[in-house]
């Protein structure tokens, strides 16, 4: 299956993360957030932000951040 931006995803799919593409700084942040290549999450609202859940974790990504951060739908 192609890769494709997380920002493309609709409410309520599950995805999982394959490849965070931005700088080095966002990249470690959102590592520490739980965002890593392979872990799986559910897209909670797809907007002006993306509400990505992880865990128990919900992350507000950027439309700019969104792109960069490449996904499977699982």
């Amino acid at each position: 299956m192609k890769l494709k931006p997380i920002n493309s995803a609709k409410k309520g799919e599950r995805v999982s993360i394959q490849c965070l593409r931005c700088g080095h700084e966002d990249n470690c942040q959102l590592q520490a957030l739980g965002c890593i290549e392979g872990a799986m999450g559910e897209i909670l609202s797809n907007h002006s932000r993306v509400i990505l859940k992880i865990g128990e974790t919900r992350l507000a990504i950027s439309e700019n951040m969104a792109k960069s951060i490449l996904i499977n739908p699982q």
